[in-house]
């Protein structure tokens, strides 16, 4: 079964790359674009009413949207404690302890009111900051500016769109001291190439306190036995398929350079040396091989993502694991075939890449209350608050073995007629057909999800506004308005500002 290709030029998003920028998205398109993203697990762990393991969460759980109880407006504290209580001190005498914020905060709600029971000494305040390509108006510039001028707070949570950009130029103390400081071996509690990837010059400015994962499957027989390939293996791979199937589901020239820049923007850039290589003959391949796909694509109601799949009509499926049941997905897209996660392309890496899920916590370089700012963020790595989280993978190596035992046993319940039933823990759901349950993990997937952790090494936070210029500029290629050396020349010279601007402030 094949996608009929139309000669329009329409943008489609990215399924990896979600990113501003976007333009209005034909309906259909849409559709195909939500069916996909549905099999694919993509956002699974990141709302609704299930937990880590794609289970249910309890009944009190709150809506996506709804204000937590303990949720205060700016400047206000969280967390009051009542009177009386052991340890605690008046209102007025307390510290201040201020969390600036990029996102709504939800996140640390339950960590400020523990934080509060546990320290009467602190009262916490919330600061917020916003995200905007307007120079001044930029919340990340403010809160450095306040920084460097000690008016700015003792804690950050850059939230989701954190980007290595964020922790350049020395505003943040380095973790790991603190992180070591707990008389615990890193590399046995956590998963210490997950914090590698999010460090800077071998610091740790910035700790996620969860994550999850972005990849691309396909089947071994097609992709071949390997976990990773560069951009002309992807190429070649692809060119001798190319007459009877697809890349992916959604491919146009804007979608596949989109998602290949999601997954790899930060291997083209030197953080450390301020330096970047997008006119380089890698990077031009990327381009060249995007330009070769449609502008647009016509999608028919009768089209089906897991028939192309089955039928062998697309090399690649894009994958978002959130939590534990995501990595049974692609068996019920790929069948008996045996499935290679070989992820984008990166020369000499794996192609495997992590994404923050959650909070991303910094100590002010500045604060003047930076024991009580670690023992706040150190909440955050108890393992009783990793193992309530309900997004993402958990930090902490004991809570996912946890979860991945809990996962592989199949739960029993009695019907009406009290005969034992299994109790379906996630589903896959197909357009026009019934959701297919999901009623454990296999030992084999498990291991795989566990190698994939493991050997992940490369996180995407990508910078959003500079990729949102490389998308900018490509599209001027894509169009035939521009040749790909005007194109990457522009491309370097934009980025390499962007980078060198950054790395001056250190």
């Amino acid at each position: 079964m094949k996608i009929k290709r139309k000669r329009r030029r329409r943008n489609a998003v990215s399924f990896l790359a979600f990113m501003p920028t976007m333009s209005v998205i034909p309906v259909m398109l849409i559709m195909w674009i939500i069916l996909v993203m549905t099999a694919c697990g993509f956002g699974k762990g990141n709302g609704g009413n299930r937990d880590g393991n794609g289970q249910d969460r309890p009944g009190g759980q709150q809506a996506e949207g709804q204000q937590y109880g303990g949720q205060k407006a700016e400047g206000q504290q969280y967390g009051e404690q009542q009177a009386g209580e052991s340890g605690s001190t008046p209102e007025d005498d307390r510290t201040p302890l201020v969390i600036g914020v990029f996102d709504d905060g939800r996140d640390l709600a339950d960590a400020i009111s523990l934080f509060q029971q546990r320290n009467g000494a602190y009262r916490i305040e919330i600061k917020k900051y916003e995200r905007s390509y307007l120079g001044e108006e930029d919340g990340l510039s403010r809160l450095q500016r306040e920084i460097m001028t000690g008016e700015g707070p003792d804690i950050i949570d850059f939230g989701a769109g954190y980007a290595t950009s964020d922790i350049v130029g020395g505003y943040t103390e380095d973790l790991l001291p603190w992180l070591e400081g707990e008389n615990e071996k890193i590399e046995e509690k956590y998963f210490g190439n997950i914090l590698k990837a999010f460090c800077y010059r071998d610091k740790l400015y910035a700790l996620p306190v969860r994550f999850r994962l972005q990849t691309f499957a396909g089947s071994s027989r097609e992709v071949g036995y390997r976990t990773h390939w560069n951009i002309e293996e992807m190429i070649s791979c692809y060119e001798e398929r190319k007459g009877d199937m697809i890349l992916y589901p959604g491919q146009t020239k804007r979608d596949v350079f989109g998602t290949i820049l999601t997954g790899s923007m930060d291997y083209f850039i030197d953080w450390e040396e301020g330096s970047c290589r997008f006119d380089g003959e890698e990077f031009c391949r990327i381009l060249e091989f995007a330009n070769s796909f449609p502008e647009g694509l016509e999608i028919t109601e009768d089209d089906s993502v897991k028939q192309i799949f089955q039928e062998g009509g697309a090399l690649l499926l894009p994958l978002r694991l959130s939590g534990i049941y995501d990595i049974c997905r692609p068996g019920f897209i790929f069948g008996e075939e045996k499935i290679s996660y070989i992820g984008f392309p990166m020369e000499g890496k794996c192609g495997t890449v992590i994404d923050a899920a959650g909070p991303v916590l910094a100590i002010s370089i500045n604060s003047r209350n930076k024991e009580a700012a670690w023992e706040f963020i150190s909440l955050f790595l108890e393992e009783g608050y990793q193992r309530e989280q309900t997004s993402g993978f958990p930090l902490c190596r004991s809570v996912l073995e946890e979860r991945l035992a809990q996962a592989r046993e199949i739960v029993y319940e009695k019907d009406s007629e009290g005969r034992q039933t299994p109790v379906a823990r996630d589903s896959v759901v197909f357009e026009g057909e019934d959701p297919v349950p999901i009623y454990c993990v296999t030992e084999e997937q498990a291991q795989t999800l566990t190698a994939l952790i493991e050997e992940a090494s490369m996180c995407t936070a990508n910078d959003r506004q500079l990729y949102s210029l490389l998308l900018e500029e490509a599209q001027g290629y894509f169009s035939g308005e521009k040749s790909l050396e005007d194109t990457v020349r522009v491309m370097q010279s934009v980025a390499s500002i962007y980078v060198g601007e950054r790395v001056k402030r250190e």
